[in-house]
């Protein structure tokens, strides 16, 4: 990479003196002495005044002078330039004078003198210079940064925040006393650290990029982690590494994006896979039935034909749910579990017993959550009979809430594959009610679970939602 450094312009003095030869000689000195340096002249305070502009890096200024002596000369100075560097050099001073001066908050006093005083003045005009320079640098990028919205870090090179802007805050949730001088792994875990430093490795490194771009976990103070991408740079160096610089951006809809279309292809290889092998059976019922009506006219195969197209039409239908089912949730209610069961439970028109454990709300999509609880009762209804007991409640060891019966239950072998489309232990299913119940708990993002329940049936567990109160409830308020 390139470490050219960036050529500065030279430093410029202005110097306010009464006694013009004086100014002469100090002007040659300084400029001998400053290679790099620029000496303007002032005959007196009045002219240092209007000869003051933004290019002035440095004022050097006799103390006694008519019009104002050299501390009044400063305080018109700061007025003006507040924090430019200003060094009384004199030739009448006293230890009053310097304890005035120091106290004013000059940047240096020296008296007047030889070679060697020159020599010790040039040194601090060149310091003060530059620091004034560097803090005008660091201001203006530092404007420029805080004005910017993506979240900027400087690492210095003890591997701690130099430097955070107010995007970079909001996004980890820290104040900047706790972010400055701490170490990166505030934010970052031990391997987003070792992610960073290799990709610094590469960029200082002398065939080395200039930017490396990398995806990282950003760990907040407050909930889950961040995926971001982080656009790292290092300081401008010659020969000592003074650091990093990096922006990131936040890509969880980016990733919120991928998931879905992940889920999405894994859909739509499961509805070929459905349409190939499950519709096949019903349909090659329904062409042998057709063939056999011709040949006998028996009405026994005309019904078959009709039964095979029922079903059919039942499995495309569920096919359709399950595809809608399937996408994000982007809009939902405070629901009541006791309302969502007795909806559904009068819906599937069955005659099992509904008992509810826990008033309590859940946050989801009205439409759907009604196809949950209507697939999940009917699935009870099928496989245990109509006098199964059915309980809806919350989960008392984690959050979530769930529904369990007390019928024969599911072998632990099947557990897993109970949420498959097609999967089915009834001849008269279609297999696909319980997978609309994951695609919903997936589109929720909700993880749902098998387990045995209290009764030694089943109980389908929803974890990753919050359950409230049930007065907090806004649809389907049982208590209203």
């Amino acid at each position: 990479m390139s470490t050219e450094r960036t050529v500065e312009r030279p430093i410029t003095v202005l110097h306010a003196d009464d006694d013009s030869s004086f100014l002469d000689l100090a002007e040659a000195y300084l400029e001998r002495e400053l290679a790099s340096a620029e000496v303007l002249t002032a005959n007196g305070p009045e002219e240092g005044l209007d000869r003051l502009d933004g290019s002035i890096d440095c004022v050097i200024s006799d103390y006694d002078m008519p019009g104002m002596d050299g501390l009044e000369f400063f305080e018109a100075i700061r007025d003006r330039r507040p924090r430019l560097p200003f060094v009384l050099y004199t030739g009448k001073g006293s230890e009053e004078i310097a304890s005035r001066a120091i106290n004013a908050g000059v940047t240096g006093y020296f008296q007047k003198g030889g070679p060697d005083q020159y020599q010790r003045l040039a040194n601090r005009i060149e310091h003060a210079a530059h620091e004034y320079r560097s803090a005008r640098e660091s201001e203006r990028y530092s404007t420029v940064l805080q004005a910017l919205s993506y979240p900027i870090y400087v690492v210095g090179t003890d591997v701690t925040f130099e430097y955070v802007n107010d995007a970079f805050l909001e996004l980890v949730g820290y104040d900047r006393e706790e972010v400055i001088g701490a170490p990166t792994s505030l934010i970052k875990s031990e391997e987003g650290v070792e992610r960073a430093n290799e990709m610094l490795a590469r960029i200082i490194s002398s065939s080395g990029p200039d930017t490396e771009q990398f995806e990282v976990d950003i760990h907040p103070r407050d909930g889950e982690p961040i995926p971001c991408r982080d656009h790292m740079a290092a300081l401008p160096f010659d020969e000592e590494f003074r650091g990093s610089v990096g922006i990131l951006r936040d890509i969880s809809e980016q990733e919120r994006r991928r998931r879905e279309l992940i889920r999405q292809n894994e859909r739509l290889e499961e509805f070929v896979s459905v349409i190939s092998h499950d519709l096949r059976s019903p349909l090659d019922m329904a062409e042998t039935a057709t063939e056999l009506a011709r040949e006998t006219g028996d009405p026994e195969y005309f019904e078959k034909v009709a039964t095979a197209h029922d079903r059919m039409e039942q499995m495309i239908d569920e096919l359709l749910t399950l595809a809608r089912t399937g996408e994000a949730v982007s809009q939902t209610d405070c629901l009541s579990l006791r309302g969502l069961a007795e909806e559904a439970h009068s819906t599937c028109a069955a005659e099992a017993n509904i008992e509810i454990a826990s008033a309590v709300a859940v946050e989801g999509e009205t439409g759907r959550m009604r196809h949950l609880f209507e697939n999940l009762i009917g699935n009870a209804v099928r496989h245990a009979g109509p006098d199964v007991t059915i309980t809806v409640g919350a989960l008392d060891d984690e959050e979530g809430f769930y529904v369990a019966d007390d019928g024969p239950g599911i072998p632990e072998e099947n557990r897993d594959q109970v949420f498959e489309p097609g999967f089915t232990t009834d001849d008269e299913g279609t297999g696909f009610g319980l997978a609309i119940v994951r695609r919903i708990a997936d589109a929720h993002d909700w993880e749902v679970r098998v387990d045995e329940s209290e009764d030694g049936g089943t109980r389908f567990a929803f974890t990753g939602c919050q359950t409230v109160p049930v007065e907090d409830a806004s649809v389907w308020d049982a208590t209203a």
